[in-house]
């Protein structure tokens, strides 16, 4: 398996690496899986990925046949949250991925598609380090092609901090301007950021700020300067409740989001859907809920998106089961983009504690994936995904993303043993080592199957927090975290990449 874009002409490079891979001896390959973490870190890694399970490293930190699903390393420490966007993107023929790293740096990687090389950033300075994975940056093009990337700490400072590129393709700290700190009215969480080309370039970069709430704070300057961060949706009043948004931009003219009431652990979480167009932000359906003037949106009020999920704690009637409801399950959102026709689609997740037995390691997370069929929501549960990551966070799951190409694609990590036996949500086992591993769906009925295939299997460490970014050119194109997950600040994992164009969807 070549990594190459189906846009790309790949017989010169092929030749090239059939001819590399002659002349490599067993010794240089023995050599080359052994290179120092020290020599890794100030040097690019190289793999060449021949076929799926068959890869020789050149200055990487492991031996590649340890990878799972036959994939190549973007960068050797890395993890992120899932609330922060754009956390990986094509761009100038690059995959770009921001993580944090396990010393707690921010850091950004390229990986050059054609050569499998990889070239790493630290963008974090002594005074935005944390070792916390919230922190992970997000990435956004600006109109000229270079890179703006924004990031904060975790319940930190009053203050977020920006680095902008200086070429239209960053690979080093040479390539990056300095950190930019803006103050804010309140500690901050989070990066969300997008520039619309249809309002002169505007950014709007969404953040948890005023009231522990999400913040919306705008620049039209594209990044050098910010306006006053104005309070986005208002839920309590005391800082006690934070609702969790996700979001996904057309990059022109509109800004989706789904969100919930708060954290999972402490709020009855539905979910709902609402969208920002042209000053306004409105419901699916179009019905105005505020004018971006007015703003805050107040959630208690009864301003509100459409509804994707509705929790309840009734057990099922008749004509109920899990497509409509998990009884006590709260929901948490993951993931959104756009269909075709510019409908909404989205995956989350539905926990429920408590389901197999007393304690954490028996509570369950289901997995779920609505669309819009322009006049209503429709959802369906499309998977198991197994038990929390770790006691502290009961509502933490490996994760799902949809593939912003084909919102057909999803993907998810799960540890259930059995992940689409869904006829049963209150006997659900797990893999015997708990292992979470990565699968791939696809529905060609606008969601009401999927019919599903492993990427990884038998793994000797954890995949998780599946990306796919924006704009990859392939069939199947996916970027993940895999090893060692104990905590948000407490981890040994690397980024990695699976890129293919073998796997398209046809009807």
């Amino acid at each position: 398996m070549l990594y190459l874009p189906r846009d790309r002409t790949s017989t010169s490079l092929r030749d090239v690496l059939v001819t590399s891979l002659c002349l490599l001896s067993v010794a240089s390959v023995v050599h080359a899986q052994t290179v120092s973490l020290d020599q890794a870190v100030t040097t690019s890694s190289t793999l060449i990925n021949v076929d799926a399970g068959n890869a020789i490293a050149v200055g990487g930190t492991l031996d590649p046949l340890s990878l799972p699903g036959g994939a190549a390393e973007v960068a050797p420490d890395g993890a992120w949250t899932w609330f922060n966007d754009e956390r990986a993107m094509f761009h100038q023929g690059y995959l770009y991925a921001g993580y944090v790293r396990s010393d707690g740096h921010v850091g950004i990687s390229r990986f050059d598609p054609t050569t499998a090389t990889s070239s790493h950033t630290q963008l974090s300075t002594a005074k935005s380090i944390q070792r916390d994975d919230h922190n992970n940056p997000s990435i956004t093009p600006l109109s000229d092609g270079r890179l703006l990337v924004v990031y904060s700490k975790h319940n930190g400072a009053p203050e977020f901090y920006t680095r902008t590129s200086i070429t239209a393709d960053p690979a080093t700290d040479v390539d990056w301007g300095a950190e930019q700190v803006f103050t804010v009215p309140q500690r901050n969480t989070y990066a969300n950021t997008y520039r619309l080309s249809d309002e002169s370039d505007l950014l709007y970069q969404f953040h948890r700020c005023i009231n522990f709430n999400p913040t919306l704070s705008r620049s039209d300057d594209e990044g050098a300067t910010w306006g006053d961060a104005t309070h986005f949706i208002k839920v309590g009043n005391d800082s006690s409740i934070r609702p969790y948004p996700r979001y996904v931009s057309n990059h022109t003219d509109r800004i989706d989001l789904i969100y919930t009431e708060g954290h999972p652990r402490a709020e009855d979480n539905s979910i709902y859907h609402m969208y920002y167009k042209a000053g306004a932000f409105r419901k699916t359906d179009g019905t105005l809920i505020k004018n971006i003037t007015e703003l805050p949106i107040d959630h208690a009020a009864g301003e509100q998106g459409n509804v994707v999920y509705t929790y309840s704690n009734a057990a099922y009637g008749a004509s109920d089961g899990p497509d409509d409801w998990i009884p006590t399950g709260r929901g948490w959102t993951w993931d959104i983009h756009y269909e075709a026709n510019g409908n909404p689609v989205c995956v989350f997740q539905v926990q429920r504690e408590n389901t197999t037995g007393t304690g954490w390691t028996h509570d369950r997370i289901y997995y779920y994936y609505a669309r819009w069929d322009g006049s209503a929501w429709q959802k369906k549960f499309i998977a198991q995904a197994g038990r929390p990551l770790y006691p502290r966070e009961r509502d933490y799951g490996g994760g799902m993303c949809i593939d912003p190409e084909d919102p057909r694609v999803v993907y998810i990590s799960s540890n259930a043993a059995s992940p689409f036996a869904l006829s049963d949500i209150d006997n659900v086992p797990l893999n015997a080592d708990s292992r979470y591993e990565l699968y791939r769906g696809v529905t060609l009925d606008s969601g009401q199957t999927f019919t599903w295939e492993a990427i990884t299997e038998n793994s000797a460490q954890d995949n998780m927090r599946p990306i796919v970014p924006e704009k990859h050119g392939y069939d199947r194109a996916l970027v993940w975290f895999y090893g060692t997950y104990n905590t948000y600040q407490n981890y040994d994992t690397q980024v990695l990449t699976l890129l293919e164009n073998k796997a398209a969807v046809s009807d």
